[in-house]
Order: structure tokens, then sequence, then C-alpha cells
């Protein structure tokens, strides 16, 4: 059984949580405590909304699924009077929520987590080309295959990087998405990622008819994600009508 259906249901279970954020429009919340696409609201400036609690906290959650050791490193370097990381610190936490929604939907041992989002990418693509095409995670080129639920997408945010010299880059600044729907007939998907526009955001990119990635935003890869749940594991995902308010 794959890890699919419960990735997308914690995945939507965060969005959720987060309001229902749609684009990669910034998001900030106004002193009435509402999110807004607006950077000042009667001349008041507004806070970006990774800043504010509760989803500060909610993303100090979010970096704990990434290992000890870089996470330790990380709070020297970027925390190191508040101990811990969360939305506050000035450090990307997209990689941290993907890690987190892996974490959650029971990928145990099989997802690598990390801070990067390259340490999934270049296993995929590796995968891909070693011809390792069963492996929980293995990376095609945008055109080579249809998109499905659970499967995520990814770019670099580093100029000069493909699908071909990504592995041979090794580290690189870097963004990936979840795929949670697929509408053939609108020839749209939806994909969710966190820290789109200071959120937990869902964003359409185009598709053929077959269902295979056209959208010309920067995507280098489409990463098949072919993780089975370990028998006998429940995956831990949140009731957003419960979990709301924590």
């Amino acid at each position: 059984m794959s890890i699919n259906a419960a990735l997308v249901q914690t995945v939507l279970s965060q969005w959720d949580w987060f309001g229902c954020d749609l684009t990669n429009a910034d998001k900030y919340i106004d002193a009435a405590g509402n999110t807004t696409l607006a950077s000042a609201t009667g001349g008041v400036a507004n806070r970006l909304k990774e800043r504010v609690e509760p989803f500060a906290g909610r993303i100090a959650d979010y970096w704990l699924a990434i290992p000890s050791a870089e996470y330790n490193k990380l709070v020297r370097q970027f925390a190191p009077a508040t101990g811990r990381l969360d939305g506050t610190t000035r450090l990307a936490w997209s990689a941290a929520f993907i890690s987190y929604c892996m974490q959650m939907a029971g990928a145990g041992m099989a997802f690598p987590y990390s801070a990067s989002h390259v340490a999934w990418i270049n296993r995929a693509i590796r995968n891909r080309q070693q011809g390792r095409n069963g492996a929980g995670l293995v990376g095609y080129r945008p055109g080579e295959v249809s998109l499905a639920v659970g499967d995520l997408i990814a770019k670099p945010r580093t100029a000069g990087i493909t699908y071909d010299n990504s592995v041979a880059t090794g580290w690189y600044e870097s963004h990936s998405d979840i795929v949670v729907d697929i509408d053939l007939a609108a020839r749209v998907a939806h994909i969710v990622g966190g820290n789109v526009g200071q959120s937990v955001s869902k964003v359409a990119v185009t598709i053929d008819a077959a269902g295979r990635l056209t959208d010309n935003n920067g995507w280098i890869v489409v990463i098949k994600n072919q993780i089975a749940l370990p028998v006998g594991v429940q995956p831990a995902v949140f009731n957003p009508l419960v979990d709301r308010a924590g």
C-alpha cells in the first residue's frame, strides 16, 4: 500500500490549518488577525503570516522532522538566541514542510528527511538514471510521465540547474511541492507546498490531456512517489477540525 493517500490527507490538513491559502502571492496578517495579500492596511504595516502565532509555532513543528544533527547545526547558525527554528527564523522552511508531511504519512526510513529539497530530488533522479524504476522515489523529466496524487514536482532556485546536471551539481537552492489533485478535463493539477507566499499554499499548474506537466515555471523533475506504507504502521494524520486550535 502506497503512502500517497495518507500523504495527501496530511498535506491538505496542514493547508486547511493555515487557512486554505491560494497562489504564490505573499500572505500577511493584519491588526485584526485576518489573512490578507496587502502589505499594509489603513497605513499600518501587516506582518508576514509565517512570523505570526500560531503559524510560527506550527512551522517549528515542521522543522523537527529533519535529522537532529542538521537541526542543531541550523539552530547554531540561524537561531542561537531562541534555540529553535520556527516561522520567525530567516530560513526557508519549505523542505521542512515536505519532511514533516512525509514523516506523518508513514514514510519512515524510506524518505531522506532534510532542510534541503535536493536530498530527495537527487535521490529520485539518480534512481531513474541507474534504472531503479521500482525505487520509492523516481525522478522523471516533466514530459515523460503523467502526474499522480502524492507525487512531487521540483525546481531549482539557482540558475543553470537542469535535470541532467542536478546530481553532479550536488547541493543548490531548490523547491518542491506535493500534487494533491488532478483535473484532466481542465488540464490543471493542484500542488501544495510550505513557505509558498509565507504560508502553506495551494497553486495550480498546467498539464496536458494525459496529465503530463506542461507548466513553464521552472520545474525540472516529476518525482513519482512509490514509497510503501510498512505493514502495521498507521499514519499520524491531523484532523484539521480538531487540530486547528493547536
